[in-house]
């Protein structure tokens, strides 16, 4: 932070995002956000999507429009298929589907000039379900015991009543490597453990306040928004058979493009790891023709790859001289796998 301050209070971070733009290095970046709220907005759900408030957004759109070239995925797509992008490209990407994106981003991104994407994981809109990891988080803050064993999908010991955000953290982490994971099973054992719960009335109610429907959805498109796939069931596809995943892959494509009357081309992998082999192939089966990752950097156009195109995700705090130089180098703070 230090130096990213004494950097910008000479104006070496505006001088080398301007002579990046000068000479044209062949460089996307795409940043990709989940929540815009106040860590208070979040309560017992996941506070790691909530990556800026409303304020840290506007600032940052300000700072890519004064030193970078807004680019949309149409012109992503252009690019794959050869065309140029113009210097300092940015894509602005928000992954999941939360409500805020369409009652707090979306009035932003019109009013800064800006057109996002926006990948949804079409099992959630208008289903009365929590997004999985957000119902982890509420159960371990909803525990009162202070220690809890599990042993479904891995063996673990945790103090949610300590410390319940790393208790969730956990158990996401042993979600994200448990091939074949039967979900019910997992809420079952959850409950059992940590003698929490919540009823569908209830999640209903929140899933509600927190997920976008299909009929905000529609407004983001309507109002000039790219809407694309992030999977169905936002299960990470490497925990998944190629013909499961391409299943669930088909399944989001087919349901997008009946919700919003249009042809879909784009998905971004939960989680974000790269795909190889077998798992791309799947993804060209399911129709798609680009493939984002996450917390992978930003994208040397020299040398893409269209079903991996790399992303640079957000974390809180980073306004001002933070974000200029994550602009310039694309790094973020620590190393948690995204959503």
């Amino acid at each position: 932070m230090l130096v990213a301050g004494a950097l910008d209070t000479l104006g070496l971070l505006d001088r080398f995002l301007w002579l990046r733009a000068k000479l044209r290095l062949p460089v996307l970046s795409v940043f990709t956000y989940h929540r815009i709220a106040e860590l208070s907005d979040v309560v017992e759900l996941d506070p790691g999507v909530a990556e800026v408030n409303a304020r840290e957004l506007e600032e940052q759109l300000a700072v890519i429009r004064a030193h970078c070239t807004m680019v949309s995925l149409r012109d992503v797509r252009r690019f794959a298929k050869g065309r140029k992008l113009p210097p300092n490209p940015v894509m602005v990407a928000f992954d999941d589907g939360y409500r805020d994106n369409h009652d707090v981003a979306l009035p932003l991104l019109e009013r800064a000039g800006v057109t996002a994407t926006f990948f949804i994981a079409t099992e959630y809109p208008d289903r009365g379900r929590l997004f999985w990891w957000d119902r982890v988080a509420l159960l371990m803050h909803r525990c009162r015991r202070a220690r809890v064993e599990i042993a479904y999908p891995a063996a673990l010991v945790l103090e949610p009543r300590r410390d319940p955000i790393a208790a969730a953290t956990r158990v996401c982490q042993a979600i994200k490597r448990t091939s074949g994971l039967d979900i019910e099973r997992l809420w079952d054992e959850i409950e059992r453990a940590t003698g929490a719960s919540i009823d569908r009335r209830e999640e209903r109610a929140l899933a509600e306040r927190t997920i976008m429907d299909w009929k905000q959805i529609r407004a983001l498109r309507r109002a000039g928004m790219d809407v694309q796939s992030h999977s169905h069931s936002h299960r990470v596809l490497q925990t998944l058979s190629p013909e499961e995943a391409a299943r669930d892959l088909a399944r989001s494509r087919r349901v997008l493009s009946e919700a919003l009357g249009e042809a879909v081309h784009a998905v971004a992998y939960p989680v974000g790891y790269r795909l190889h082999g077998a798992l791309q192939r799947a993804v060209r089966e399911a129709g798609f023709e680009l493939g984002f990752t996450n917390n992978s950097g930003l994208c040397m156009l020299s040398s893409f790859d269209p079903l991996n195109f790399p992303r640079v995700a957000m974390d809180r705090g980073q306004v001002g001289a933070l974000f200029k130089l994550k602009l310039l180098i694309g790094q973020r703070a620590g190393c948690r796998a995204g959503r």
